[in-house]
């Protein structure tokens, strides 16, 4: 039995029996054994060099100072909620009252509704395309939907805090700059500063231009950031001015209102989409679609962005738009230019092809440039599919096989029994002879024939029907399918050239590759996906001829098990080495430049890490377990950055602030601070993430595979499109439930915002709103006391505040305004600080209060005598 299994074993890994000498057997299979795995699993090393500039700029220390330093200052906070309270004024009432009774009636607003029209005709003809009707439909009249103010005041509080929303534009040519008139001219000074200092009168200018075809399109800065891990290579980002953005964002809006039902018929193109992201694409990977797909195709197309033809894209705008003036305002948003800086001085570029990085409108109108990819192939690549199926072999000869060998074996049943039967009565030696003669060859007869049955088909076993499934994110692109790598080849070649021949793309040979992803996994999005290599049971002969010419008939596996996804090793590696996790070989390093913090945000944000990981593939991979070398990584990391701080070892850590110690699935470091807030004594532990305690907590609270599968199924199987949850805290899409009510909310906050008084003097003339940034970034106390507004900025973690033109010009940039440091304001105490932050007075139920200590997690250990510490005026419980 024992020589049995020995020759299974060298059978599996495929050594014969010469690579072994009988005395030293089980050591050499251990050597073999172990040869074999070296082949099978190369060591997990990181293929990025480590920048520490790259790793400080991923730590976020700025924002995790802050908020430690505003933690451990909260009654100084607290008292000063009260100093720079302000009592109402009745102006600023009259005008919350007046929007706040516009909301609670039955207004909508107007390029809402126009935007929600549009969706559901649209949708109506993807779903009669789906049944493989052609509607037509035409979208026309969509300049006016652009040009109207209060779309781009809601394209304004989308993207207003985007990071690099304060970043400088280029200056325009002189040549250009000649040919505008004079409002053309106005606005483009004017928004030279945006968002700093844009007003309602900005938006009504941008209209007008608008509508006659006139909007002075800015210039663009190209910056370059370097790629992770990749010191040699840049990424090009191209900023365009902030008005610019704003237009494009409005064009995003319409946009999608027109394509999205066609995106969502299709459910194959995931990328920067509204409600969409990589889960879901993931999702489509591991369906059920995949079952017995063991071929990939990874497709990736060489300088996506900067090689788009913008004649074509017009083109392909043009199937589903019939507004010439749209397209216009379209053709000249393409025609961009961008300054560069170099040492010699800028340079200025106008590229003839390529939609830049860095537009808001760029990633949607790029996906409706590949959307002539998705129909490619759900067509012409199906069609191919569809032939190929069809040229199979007929299977009927198989099946009369099958039921001849069936009949036979009958027959000779019949006569077994007959011979059986005969020579119970046979009394000559002669005749029994001959009948057992019989007996036997029948008996032999029907055992063939039963072994022939066994391996009989009822159908061709060449028979496979081939299927394919395609997903996209962005340029990204993967077929999964069942035919062999000749088929895939075939089908590469096929999308190379389309794409070389209809869109002027080229396809890398770099990235694409085409893997049997039993053998190697394909990676997307961060994840590998792997197709079992054995499925279900089937008995196959096997030509395998052993000692003694023995026969093995052994069982094998065929396909039809589902394809399934793991974390993408390699990419992780790189990204934990990119950031000082770990070292090359993906051995823990501590972070030095985290050890000067407080030790509780050291854990706060390796916790941070910890959970982000942990949420980004939990539910979407098959084993979960395969994170916990990841979680050993960071939580020894941090375990180490702690004891750089401490100047001791790990295990000084451990005896320091260790906790669970007898149990090695929880065992931990916890940090317990204590704060004094008057006579009140608060207590809060911050406890490292372990890996059984992270998987616990996310089975209660997370279920984003479950809505993620539920809207995969849904629009499969479902003519559903669209009414996605809304999410609190995002500007609606045109796809989220209750659109045109959530999005008419934020249309009148933006107004009421706009239509506030000067914060400072109280004027109603020429208010707009003057900016900062970063003020998350910035430490409380680290504020000049010159400056009022600004403190109440912070306190209301806002950003902007509405300021006329003289008190933003004088008191504020002293009539110039350099992106960097603020002039000092006058001291003088704001009119009503409600000003800035209106979004909580114009809706019903949202009003502003800040969390207490006890909501953010903390416990009194000690109750103060005083019913309070501090004194309050009577209004300040209703404003702050």
């Amino acid at each position: 039995m024992w020589k049995t299994r020995v020759y299974n074993f060298l059978f599996r890994f495929k050594c014969t029996v010469g690579d072994i000498w009988p005395g030293k057997l089980f050591i050499n299979i251990f050597i073999i054994m172990k040869l074999k795995f070296q082949r099978r699993f190369k060591p997990l090393k990181s293929s990025f060099t480590f920048d520490r500039k790259q790793a400080l700029r991923f730590c976020k220390m700025e924002y995790y100072k802050a908020q430690a330093k505003n933690m451990s200052a909260y009654e100084f906070i607290e008292k000063e909620k009260i100093r720079l309270s302000t009592p109402r004024w009745d102006n600023v009432t009259d005008l919350l009252n007046f929007y706040r009774s516009i909301g609670s009636s039955d207004w909508r607003s107007g390029p809402a509704k126009i935007l929600l029209g549009i969706y559901n005709k649209n949708k109506a003809a993807a779903l009669l395309l789906r049944e493989g009707k052609n509607p037509s439909i035409d979208n026309t009249k969509l300049i006016s939907i652009i040009a109207n103010p209060q779309l781009l005041l809601m394209a304004y509080t989308a993207i207003k805090g985007n990071k690099g929303a304060l970043s400088k534009a280029a200056y325009l040519d002189q040549n250009t700059l000649n040919n505008f008139n004079e409002k053309q001219r106005i606005l483009y000074f004017r928004s030279r500063s945006f968002p700093d200092g844009i007003s309602l009168r900005d938006f009504f200018m941008v209209s007008e231009l608008i509508k006659k075809g006139l909007y002075p399109w800015g210039s663009s800065s190209r910056v370059y950031f370097p790629k992770p891990g990749v010191p040699d290579k840049k990424r090009p980002i191209t900023i365009p001015p902030f008005m610019d953005r704003i237009v494009q964002k409005a064009i995003s809006m319409v946009l999608e209102a027109i394509y999205e039902p066609y995106f969502e018929v299709q459910n194959r193109s995931f990328g920067f989409r509204p409600n969409k992201g990589c889960h879901d694409a993931i999702v489509a990977c591991t369906s059920t679609y995949t079952s017995g797909k063991i071929t990939a195709i990874e497709g990736d197309i060489e300088a996506a962005y900067d090689t788009v033809n913008k004649d074509k894209l017009i083109q392909v705008l043009s199937k589903k738009i019939t507004d010439r003036k749209f397209l216009r305002l379209i053709r000249d948003r393409l025609d961009y230019d961008f300054v560069e800086k170099s040492p010699t001085g800028d340079l200025r570029f106008r590229p003839a092809l390529g939609i830049p990085q860095g537009g808001i409108d760029s990633p949607y109108l790029f996906n409706i440039y590949m959307k002539e990819l998705d129909d490619f192939i759900f067509t012409q690549v199906q069609d191919y599919v569809n032939l190929l199926n069809s040229k199979i072999s007929d299977t009927r000869k198989f099946k009369w096989l099958y039921s001849h060998y069936m009949s036979l074996r009958q027959k000779t049943a019949r006569a077994i029994k007959k011979f059986k039967k005969e020579l119970s009565s046979a009394n000559l030696p002669a005749k029994v002879f001959q009948l057992k003669s019989s007996l036997f060859n029948a008996i032999r007869e029907a055992r063939l024939l039963k072994h022939k049955l066994n391996f009989i088909k009822s159908e061709h076993p060449n028979k496979r029907m081939i299927s394919l499934l395609y997903v996209r994110y962005a340029d990204d692109w993967i077929i999964l399918t069942n035919g062999d790598k000749q088929i895939a080849t075939t089908i590469k070649e096929k999308i190379r050239l389309f794409l070389l021949d209809n869109l002027e793309l080229k396809l890398s040979d770099k990235k694409t590759f085409i893997t049997d992803i039993r053998k190697t996994p394909a990676k997307f999005l961060g994840f590998e996906l792997r197709h079992r290599k054995i499925g279900p049971l089937v008995r196959k002969p096997v030509k395998n001829t052993g000692p003694k010419g023995k026969r093995f008939n052994l069982q094998r596996t065929t396909g039809g098990t589902i394809v399934w996804s793991s974390p993408d090793r390699q990419r992780l590696i790189n990204r934990f080495h990119m950031k000082g996790f770990c070292d090359k070989e993906g051995f823990p390093r501590e972070l030095p430049w985290l050890s000067t913090m407080e030790p509780h945000v050291i854990i706060e944000r390796y916790n941070a890490v910890i959970r982000g990981l942990f949420e980004y593939y939990y539910g979407f991979i098959r084993n979960i377990s395969s994170l916990q070398r990841w979680i050993y990584i960071l939580r020894m990391s941090c375990i180490k950055t702690l004891a750089q701080k401490f100047r001791t070892t790990t295990k000084g850590i451990f005896r320091r602030f260790g906790t669970n110690l007898t149990s090695p699935s929880l065992k931990t470091i916890k940090i317990t601070v204590q704060l004094n807030v008057g006579k009140d004594i608060y207590t809060r532990d911050w406890v490292l993430w372990s890996y059984r305690s992270i998987v616990l907590q996310l089975k209660k609270t997370n279920t984003l595979k479950k809505s993620v599968s539920d809207t995969f199924w849904s629009i499969e199987k479902t003519d559903r499109i669209g009414d996605y949850p809304y999410r609190i805290g995002n500007i609606p899409k045109i796809t989220s439930e209750e659109y045109l009510e959530k999005i008419s909310w934020v249309s009148l906050r933006t107004q009421a915002s706009f239509a506030m008084p000067c914060a400072n003097c109280g004027t109603d003339e020429n208010v707009h709103q003057h900016h900062i940034r970063q003020i998350r970034k910035t430490a409380y106390e680290l504020i000049s006391d010159n400056m009022p507004y600004q403190k109440v900025m912070a306190l209301r973690n806002r950003k902007q505040i509405p300021l006329c033109a003289k008190c933003h010009r004088l008191l504020v940039h002293a009539g110039t305004y350099t992106g960097t440091a603020l002039i000092k304001l006058v001291p003088k105490k704001l009119i009503d600080n409600r000003m800035v932050h209106v979004e909580s007075f114009v809706k019903p139920g949202i009003e502003y209060n800040s969390k207490s200590l006890i909501e953010k997690g903390w416990l009194k250990t000690r109750i103060q005598k005083d019913d309070l510490f501090l004194t309050e005026p009577s209004w300040y419980q209703e404003d702050i």
